[in-house]
């Protein structure tokens, strides 16, 4: 163990974990392949016959010298104990009377006995940790200092806030498509909002790093952590993994050959 500062706590001059998982570990079940190797994408690393955005390590996404014990193994650990038991639950269950297709064509499921604080700081708690990470698999998420402080300062006083604040929908892959890896978080900041998409394991949050203005909160209330105990997850149309990196490598191409120029 290293002495240094808590990066949640900010306790100075005090013993820092070796590792801290980014990922939480449950996340990781089922990634690993024949080879005991877990399968991590990152799509804007692609060379054309190489294989760059690929990552293929045999142990679970960690980085030493953050955390503190408690922060990691209470403060933390009880979030992704909690997150675990809430998706868990909602996985086993198949209930026909859960799933719906909207007037839109679009296909739902209900996720229910959704506890509002222990599931959004759950996720929450892994967006704050990809942005204090220096691992290059989340280079791309740079929060602002006031919003990195606002999500510490919510994870180390268990405070969710209002629903508005901070709000996160969640998304399932459809069952059709490949879920078994994790893609780099995908982070836009534009004209101050900030936003940060991430895929693990057949799911994708969309965490809209700021507070929803009074028309998007209607609009968006039944999608993300509330009060109800619900949460309406959209499953996303078959082949949407694919067409999703496609559209990165396409776009990494597109700024290789700008810079050839």
């Amino acid at each position: 163990m290293k002495i240094g500062k808590c990066k949640l706590c900010l306790s100075d001059n005090i013993e820092l974990l070796s590792e801290s998982h980014i990922i939480p570990r449950f996340f990781h079940y089922g990634l690993k392949d024949d080879k005991k190797k877990y399968n991590l994408m990152m799509p804007d690393k692609f060379i054309e016959g190489k294989r760059q955005h690929w990552q293929n390590p045999s142990g679970a996404m960690y980085e030493g010298n953050l955390l503190c014990k408690n922060c990691d193994n209470v403060i933390i650990g009880s979030l992704e104990t909690n997150l675990s038991k809430i998706l868990i639950e909602n996985e086993e269950n198949y209930n026909k009377e859960d799933f719906y297709t909207d007037d839109k064509n679009i296909e739902f499921k209900i996720y229910k006995n959704i506890d509002y604080k222990k599931f959004k700081l759950g996720l929450l708690s892994i967006l704050w940790r990809t942005s204090i990470s220096n691992l290059e698999f989340f280079k791309e998420v740079n929060l602002t200092l006031v919003n990195s402080e606002n999500i510490r300062l919510m994870l180390l006083n268990n405070e969710a806030k209002n629903i508005e604040d901070y709000p996160i929908i969640s998304y399932l892959l459809n069952k059709v498509d490949e879920k078994n890896l994790i893609i780099n978080p995908r982070y836009l900041n534009e004209n101050g909002n900030e936003y940060c998409k991430l895929i693990i394991n057949g799911y994708v949050f969309l965490f809209i790093i700021r507070k929803l203005e009074s028309s998007e909160k209607s609009i968006l209330l039944q999608y993300i952590p509330n009060h109800s105990g619900l949460i309406h997850m959209q499953i996303k149309e078959e082949k949407y993994m694919k067409k999703y990196v496609q559209d990165i490598i396409i776009a990494t191409k597109m700024k290789l050959n700008e810079k050839l120029k």
